[in-house]
């Protein structure tokens, strides 16, 4: 597996560029200073990230022959000033693990892992799925408790394994929650070649939990284990079960296995509360409305109970994210609450992957700090390379930056990771369709109108597509047969107007537009779609004073400014240009 280099000659990994011509190493705009020895062992762990490069290697690189020195001494001493100059931790490293007597292993992520272009790191050699634990308990109010254990388990394993299992996201192996499928079928379904399955049996303040590992294939039971702990070992259990799994596909993992510094709380009540907050931020988009809320407070109460349970604080940054991409509230001060928590997170845990997420976020959609996005984003899959929302999100960026071919690699690392997962497959179709890649993007949509033929966002997604190429019919028959059910989605009415300009019919468009100002009364209109009905009908002086409502309001979709192919009729308009400066997509 070799690191990707591009005609400078620059390695990237995690927020860093190491520059093999001039000798530097980069982090943003900061050049990092790094001697000789030290530089030479990074580019050789970088030229094979994952292998182990030994120490016997390093002393015939570093000291050939005819050079005395104190070599032990020297060589851990090099790579001491390797750690310090990339902020690592020898005894919870994220870049370089020490294999006693042998040497050390790359173990971040790089560009080539990142976009996928290498040989080898389209597909994991293992994957595995950790099926929904059913619950053995008599009351059926503990299932916030056992799928939020489930979650756990896979956040769990997917930081311990990294780049060395693919961890399935939880959406793809709740699918499975309750099924009578073969283990089997359930792997050939997830791509799955092995499957974690378990029960939960809680009573007052103990919980009993026996977990399985079958070889998908052979559906053959390798080991099953019973823990009996007490409440607040719970997170203890995970880390217990991950490296039993990772000793069963014998893996050289990272031999600390307990919970990250700062995850694990003392009190009962505040991990109770945050399990709830999980299960409905994982409901959120098919259950209810107030599922989001629900979460939040949640969260809320187990940081009221435990202040410094960053997990918890965390899951309210992504939650505000989430009601500023959502629009269920005016983005710029929710995004502004999500930096102030996210923030806080990781003040109290740098090592949790979601808190980075949210601070990606962040910097990309209030601060329009696309560095800054980037190195966030590249932190949180380094910790957690199975973490789905990550590659997502960051393929997202990508295609923004108009970075086409690694925002379709990406995406694509998120889409094998959680294949069943309506929101990653939409953000796939979104990210081929603006790379341009219409087939692959309508191919992504009919994966998910299988799944939920009703889907708005992928029925957006499909619309916009077919009339690029010319379909104007089909753009025309998909919004109107969704339009019924969700005449109160603001988005899918914008995108009706844009559909119905474009092929001509105006009087039903222009009447589409005065529905869509009336939803303006009881709920908070997106600008950004709005200049897109705008752009449809002509008028573009409406829609660029939209527009520049979207750069107040912080507006989550104006980072498609520089590659959204409807403002083709106004993007030689000076006033585009100073927007995308405004922005820095320029």
């Amino acid at each position: 597996m070799d690191t990707s280099t591009d005609t400078g000659g620059t390695l990237r990994f995690g927020a860093f560029e190491l520059d093999v011509r001039s000798r530097e190493l980069r982090r943003g705009d900061r050049c990092i200073r790094l001697q000789d020895q030290p530089f030479e062992i990074l580019r050789m762990m970088l030229e094979r990230p994952g292998d182990v490069v030994t120490r016997d290697e390093l002393r015939r690189r570093l000291w050939p022959d005819g050079t005395f020195v104190d070599f032990e001494h020297s060589l851990n001493a090099a790579v001491k000033r390797l750690r310090a100059a990339l902020g690592d931790d020898a005894d919870n490293p994220r870049f370089v693990e020490t294999l006693p007597r042998r040497g050390y292993r790359f173990i971040g992520h790089t560009l080539a892992e990142a976009a996928g272009d290498s040989a080898g790191t389209a597909r994991l050699q293992v994957r595995l799925a950790v099926l929904p634990f059913t619950t053995l308990s008599e009351s059926g109010a503990q299932e916030y408790f056992t799928d939020g254990l489930t979650e756990e388990m896979i956040a769990q394993l997917g930081q311990l394994c990294r780049g060395r299992i693919g961890v399935v996201a939880r959406w793809s192996s709740m699918v499975f929650k309750g099924t009578t499928e073969r283990a089997r079928e359930i792997g050939r379904a997830l791509r799955a070649d092995y499957l974690l399955e378990g029960s939960v049996r809680r009573e007052a303040d103990r919980v009993r939990i026996t977990v399985r590992l079958i070889e998908a294939a052979g559906e053959t039971q390798l080991w099953a284990e019973t823990y009996e702990r007490h409440l607040t070992d719970c997170l203890s259990v995970q880390a217990d079960v991950a490296a039993r799994v990772a000793e069963s596909l014998a893996l050289e993992l990272v031999a600390d296995t307990e919970p990250p510094a700062g995850g694990a709380t003392a009190s009962v009540s505040a991990y109770q509360e945050y399990l709830k907050g999980r299960y409905h931020w994982n409901n959120q988009y098919q259950v209810e409305d107030e599922a989001l809320d629900r979460a939040m407070s949640h969260y809320t109460t187990a940081l009221r109970i435990d202040p410094q349970f960053a997990p918890a604080r965390a899951g309210i940054a992504r939650a505000h994210v989430a009601r500023a991409v959502e629009y269920r509230e005016r983005p710029r001060p929710a995004l502004e609450a999500a930096r102030a928590e996210a923030k806080r997170a990781l003040e109290l845990n740098g090592r949790l992957s979601e808190a980075h997420v949210a601070l990606a976020d962040v910097r990309r959609m209030l601060e329009w700090d696309w560095r800054g996005a980037e190195a966030a984003y590249l932190d949180a899959i380094a910790l957690n390379p199975s973490q789905e929302n990550a590659h997502r999100l960051y393929g997202v960026m990508l295609v923004m930056r108009g970075r086409r071919d690694e925002a379709i690699r990406e995406v694509g690392r998120a889409h094998e990771l959680d294949p069943l997962c309506l929101v990653v497959g939409t953000s796939a179709a979104l990210v081929c369709s603006l790379a341009g890649d219409d087939e692959a993007a309508l191919a992504y949509c009919r994966r998910i109108t299988d799944i939920d033929p009703q889907y708005p966002a992928a029925r957006r997604i499909l619309a916009a597509v077919y009339l690029r190429m010319g379909r104007l019919h089909d753009a025309i028959a998909v919004l109107e047969a969704a339009y019924p059910d969700a005449r109160h989605d603001p988005l899918l009415v914008a995108s009706l107007v844009h559909a119905r300009s474009v092929v001509g019919d105006r009087a039903a468009a222009a009447d589409l537009l005065g529905a869509l100002r009336q939803l303006a009364r009881t709920r908070y209109l997106p600008p950004y779609y709005l200049a897109l009905a705008h752009v449809g009908l002509g008028d573009a002086d409406a829609a660029f004073a939209a527009l520049e409502q979207a750069v107040v309001d912080c507006d989550p979709a104006l980072g498609y400014l520089a590659v959204e192919p409807c403002f083709a009729a106004i993007r030689a308009d000076a006033r585009y240009g100073r927007l995308l400066e405004l922005l820095c997509l320029r």
